[in-house]
């Protein structure tokens, strides 16, 4: 069977390989300090702390005596003592002394390479030498760009992954998963909608327009320069690699020159599998407008959650009957799947260029 033939229905979708060779969030910077912090991802047990001139290091969370988790160890300097038999290791993971014996062994920790852009932390799960890992760390300047302002989150997905990213490809749920919270209804299925293969990914999009900026729900602070005008809005975003999906949710407007200008709005999504059916999942949205707006982005957060969870809630329940559930079913493709299908080829095509054309025998 090749993988192919796997992604035919959901069930089979969420059980191709993890894929290795790619860039995910890992948490939060201000997460890690001196004491070491394990964490799961991608079904390895990771361990993360600190130098004394603050670099945050990664390493395998097991010792390469006898499997003791090195997050239950404790530093001394910058060396890392594991708790049972004080082998010590420098901050390239190499042993530097085994307590019982005066040989030191030409050994060393799995290191995972890292990147600290804006309040996040980035981690390469491939091979820490690979030429094609720099190429591949997706830009998000407007993580750190002074001219925006960016609030953001974490929550636990008990869900495969995949789920939530079949669940953010697809945009026709708005209407019901979020008509309470988002104030959403049929009327936005009327509006223009487009999906398309782009060099970054499958990008999606509906387009509105709006008379004003109160209906486009925008905040009093940019209401002066947009009062009259016919905006435009955008909703949607691109799946850029397994685990980040880039959320671009702009408002157009006609700036005093009379040319066409945006206020921006990066919705973005990162996801990270724990195991195979549970997920990390951190979001940020970045604005240029009103970033001194308090009260404004408080209200952001807030309301990215309440919808946030009605997500999580969707891609729970679909996990426990795809887990539980015993009855055969053919799974039914509609037209809103069509972003969603598009990205399964994508997936396919990546989990092929690390895995091969199908699992081994």
């Amino acid at each position: 069977m090749t993988y192919a033939d796997q992604i035919k229905t959901v069930k089979d979708y969420v059980r191709l390989p993890f894929l290795y060779d790619h860039w995910y969030v890992a948490g939060f910077k201000d997460e890690f300090d001196r004491t070491p912090k394990a964490r799961t991802l991608l079904e390895r047990s990771l361990v993360f702390y600190r130098s004394e001139a603050g670099e945050l290091l990664v390493f395998q969370n097991r010792c390469l005596h006898r499997s003791f988790p090195l997050s239950e160890s404790k530093l001394e300097g910058d060396e890392l003592v594991c708790r049972y038999h004080g082998i010590r290791y420098d901050t390239e993971g190499a042993v530097t002394r085994v307590p019982c014996q005066a040989h030191v062994p030409n050994r060393k920790l799995r290191k995972y390479p890292v990147k600290e852009v804006g309040p996040f932390v980035f981690i390469w799960m491939g091979e820490a030498d690979d030429p094609r890992k720099e190429e591949k760390f997706v830009k998000l300047p407007f993580l750190e760009d002074p001219s925006f302002r960016t609030v953001s989150d974490v929550v636990e997905l008990k869900s495969n992954y995949l789920l939530m990213q079949e669940n953010l490809n697809d945009l026709t749920h708005f209407s019901y998963l979020h008509r309470d919270s988002f104030g959403i209804d049929d009327s936005f299925l009327d509006n223009e909608r487009v999906i398309e293969k782009t060099p970054e990914g499958i990008h999606c999009k509906h387009i509105a327009y709006f008379d004003g900026p109160a209906a486009a729900q925008l905040p009093p602070d940019v209401h002066p320069m947009l009062e009259g005008q016919k905006l435009e809005k955008w909703d949607g975003g691109t799946a850029v690699s397994p685990g980040i999906f880039k959320g671009y949710a702009p408002v157009f407007y006609t700036d005093k020159d009379g040319k066409r200008a945006a206020l921006e709005s990066f919705v973005m999504h990162y996801l990270t599998p724990e195991t195979r059916s549970t997920s990390h999942y951190w979001w940020s949205i970045s604005n240029n407008y009103a970033i001194e707006n308090d009260e404004y982005y408080a209200a952001v957060k807030q309301f990215a959650n309440v919808g946030f969870e009605e997500d999580l809630w969707a891609c729970e329940n679909m996990q426990n009957l795809l887990d539980n559930d015993r009855i055969e079913f053919e799974e039914m493709v509609i037209a809103g799947d069509q972003a969603g299908m598009l990205f399964r080829k994508v997936m396919l095509d990546w989990v092929q260029t690390e895995h091969g054309a199908g699992p081994a025998d």
